[in-house]
């Protein structure tokens, strides 16, 4: 059997090349997240490595449905591993249920209750049993993943059960004594064992970084970026700290010099353009009339414009509150011109409509916008508090529009701003701007390392 790995950006990416080599009955074995360039594994582009194999021809399959049809024990061994044990108990609900028996009240991850009127569960050959390996498979993934994420996991699996079971007679009172004994003293709880560290690489970190990654894993920086960014400071600059220097300082000084965010050393040329795209409510408008009243007040030359369909009603107000003309560009044609136009401006500020990543024809539309006018920079505008889960998506979808910029806005409706690190992470982009509050001229700073590595450590 032919095994090969491919990896590539994203799973859709990959899987035509899979395909292509190995044919349509290919197997996927092995499916991860790699992170390729970078320093130290840190800044790179992260993507998908796939590995896969030659399917099965059709009489290899029809001989291992034969074997897979055989009889199953009812319990699987402790040592056997998780899809052996999830499946062995599949297996045996179903027997259960061949036999008459009555199927569990709520199938769990390791029941299986064929659907009414389908034939004998797992005959030879059908689609039962394949479908109760991929459901065990799942739950097998999903239990070494959690396994992973919290070692204590399976522990407290195991102890959840055996109290559920016990009977009211033999489950200790709140006074610290079961029904039917003698009353005595509560003996002294005793000294709960120290949490072990969230991740292999975290328990690597040398003690004096392990603080300072608690306090940044409780400012929001998810593990995944925070654990490969402290083994970068502790190879790289640790070592070259001086005696007694506060190990705080040493992160926060590497922060300053490696954070994501956009160190634009060449000076703007006139007609520089920043185009502003979104989701609905994320603060585009808002940011934009900051933007476009910013550069007004420092004596610079500045456009607003209203890019596509629609109203722009927020736009509008607040561009007449701080007296800055709107101009309008309704469609693609329309804002190559009135960028031409606008040309010998400092700055021309275009806002968009909010789109939901979710839409394809919504993205298509707003790449159609925007591709002809060419603009140098192209922000995506996203709230402090944007789960991290939605933001590979977004990722995906707006980068049709050309994003190269992150900026992050309402930075004061949540103390948690790890996002800082993790959104422009995920994005593979530079973090911008950041903005908190609604009003305009309001708050919008550009994105300084040193004043994030501030927030995420403050003191």
């Amino acid at each position: 059997m032919q095994v090969r790995q491919f990896t590539g950006a994203t799973i859709d990416e990959v899987l035509p090349k899979i395909r292509e080599e190995l044919g349509e009955d290919a197997l996927i074995l092995q499916t991860k997240r790699v992170v390729r360039g970078g320093i130290g594994g840190f800044f790179g582009r992260e993507g998908i490595e796939v590995t896969a194999a030659e399917g099965p021809s059709h009489e290899e399959l029809a001989t291992l449905n034969a074997e897979a049809a055989a009889p199953v024990p009812a319990a699987a061994e402790e040592d056997e591993p998780p899809f052996a044990r999830a499946l062995a108990a599949r297996l045996q609900a179903a027997a259960e249920a061949e036999a008459g028996l009555p199927a569990p009240a709520e199938a769990g991850p390791g029941t299986y209750a064929p659907p009414r009127g389908a034939p004998a569960p797992f005959a030879a050959g059908g689609d039962e049993r394949t479908q109760a390996i991929a459901a065990a498979a799942r739950a097998a993934v999903r239990e070494a993943a959690d396994r992973a994420a919290d070692p204590l996991a399976a522990a407290r699996a195991a102890v959840r059960p055996a109290v559920a079971g016990r009977s009211a007679a033999t489950v200790p009172a709140p006074g610290g004594f079961a029904p039917g004994l003698p009353a005595g003293p509560t003996p002294a709880p005793a000294e709960p064992a120290p949490a072990p560290p969230a991740t292999p690489a975290a328990a690597r970190l040398p003690a004096a970084l392990r603080g300072v990654r608690a306090e940044l894993a409780a400012a929001g920086i998810h593990p995944r970026y925070l654990d490969p960014m402290l083994t970068a400071v502790a190879r790289q600059a640790l070592p070259f700290a001086g005696e007694g220097e506060d190990p705080r300082e040493v992160v926060r000084e590497w922060l300053s010099e490696h954070l994501p965010v956009a160190r634009d050393a060449r000076p703007r040329g006139k007609g520089h353009t920043v185009v502003l795209v979104g989701q609905t409510g994320v603060g585009k408008s808002t940011t934009a009339v900051k933007l476009a009243a910013r550069h007004r007040d420092a004596g610079q030359e500045v456009a607003l414009v209203a890019a596509g369909p629609g109203p722009h009603d927020t736009l509008r107000a607040l561009a007449a509150r701080q007296g800055i003309e709107v101009v309008d560009a309704p469609d693609a044609a329309a804002l190559a011109a009135a960028r031409e136009a606008l040309a010998a401006r400092d700055l021309v500020v275009v806002d968009t409509a909010g789109r939901s990543h979710l839409c394809l024809e919504e993205m298509e539309a707003l790449r159609d916008l925007l591709g002809p006018a060419r603009a140098e920079e192209v922000h995506l505008v996203v709230p402090v508090a944007v789960p991290l889960d939605d933001v590979g998506d977004m990722a995906r979808r707006f980068r049709m529009a050309g994003v190269n910029r992150v900026t992050m806005t309402k930075l004061d409706e949540t103390g948690h701003h790890g996002n800082l690190v993790n959104v422009p992470m995920r994005l593979g982009k530079p973090l911008a701007y950041l903005a908190d509050g609604a009003g305009v001229p309001g708050a919008l700073v550009p994105a300084r390392a040193r004043r994030i590595a501030g927030r995420l450590l403050a003191g």
